[in-house]
């Protein structure tokens, strides 16, 4: 019951921090949005940082979820992995997109406050590894020749990140984002 609480709360701070950025965030903004007391709010988070970070954190978890579950139905190769776990990422998902919403807020925020920051880049050696395998598998098999997979990983999810933050500003839709990523990691891989 706690836990449902404290979801519910998060996702009314999510829908703020996406309609209108973290400014507008605020323990008695939350608890109206979320249909419950600024007390029953401050039961739960200590001050408006503890909320953020929470509700930081469940956003990644579910996003997690979601990638799970959709590479727990692929017996894949690696490369089948990572796009598949690209178009999680990029696609039209609401759940998805709203995270994405998140983390674009936290953004700012994350310049100032590491443990935000380590909250919002924690996969990321672990996704460019799985990058950097695939490259340097294409490249046993005779494809991306010349290229050095650790950078290439590196520019794989710096070109997500940029499409994320213009997906989450509404300036790209998920099937041009996909479509782009589709293309760039056509061109590597070939």
């Amino acid at each position: 019951m706690a836990e449902e609480q404290k979801s519910k709360i998060a996702e009314a701070m999510w829908r703020l921090a996406a309609r209108a950025g973290l400014e507008a965030v605020s323990v008695r903004e939350v608890a109206a949005e979320a249909g419950v007391s600024v007390g029953r709010v401050q039961h739960y988070f200590r001050n408006k940082d503890a909320l953020l970070l929470y509700g930081l954190k469940l956003a990644g978890q579910r996003m997690e979820l979601r990638i799970a579950d959709r590479l727990s139905g692929l017996a894949g190769s690696p490369e089948q992995l990572l796009r598949a776990a690209l178009e999680e990422v990029l696609g039209d998902d609401p759940d998805t997109r709203q995270a994405i919403r998140v983390n674009v807020a936290f953004l700012g925020r994350a310049m100032e406050d590491v443990a935000i920051a380590d909250v919002l880049f924690q996969d990321n050696a672990e996704l460019r590894a799985l990058a950097t395998h695939v490259v340097w598998q294409a490249q046993q098999e005779g494809r991306a020749a010349g290229l050095d997979p650790e950078r290439e990983a590196r520019i794989i999810w710096s070109l997500a990140d940029a499409l994320t933050i213009e997906l989450a500003c509404g300036q790209l839709t998920g099937a041009e984002a996909t479509d782009t990523m589709r293309y760039h990691l056509d061109r590597v891989l070939r």
